[in-house]
């Protein structure tokens, strides 16, 4: 006869725990057996352990790291313009050698269509 069903309290961490062993042992199993690569193994272990963690919240955009807060009524320090801001150089290969100089009196071609 089945009866009505008794409710356990388990415990989620040993619950967590034994199912963590058991899957490390079935996939141990699986490459012993030549199934899957230990690499197949690892592929598999750090995809769990990337989807088991939380995603790191985004960062909102706050003050830039010398930003100088001031109370209300309180007057604001101009920043100090003092000091001159090298500007970086950007450019990633050597200038290009410039285009060879055509002749003033020459025209570019020019194609003419007539569209009937």
């Amino acid at each position: 006869m089945t009866g009505p069903k008794k409710e356990t309290s388990k415990d989620l961490t040993v619950e967590a725990e034994f199912l963590r062993k058991m899957v490390l042992g079935i996939l141990s199993t699986l490459e012993g057996k030549g199934l899957l690569s230990s690499q197949e193994v690892d592929g598999i272990i750090r995809a769990a352990r990337q989807a088991a963690t939380p995603p790191a919240p985004k960062r909102l955009g706050g003050p830039a790291a010398t930003t100088q807060w001031v109370r209300p009524g309180q007057a604001h320090q101009p920043l100090d313009r003092t000091t001159p801001v090298a500007i970086p150089n950007v450019q990633r290969s050597a200038p290009a050698a410039p285009a060879p100089a055509t002749e003033p009196d020459q025209k570019p071609p020019v194609i003419d269509f007539d569209l009937q």
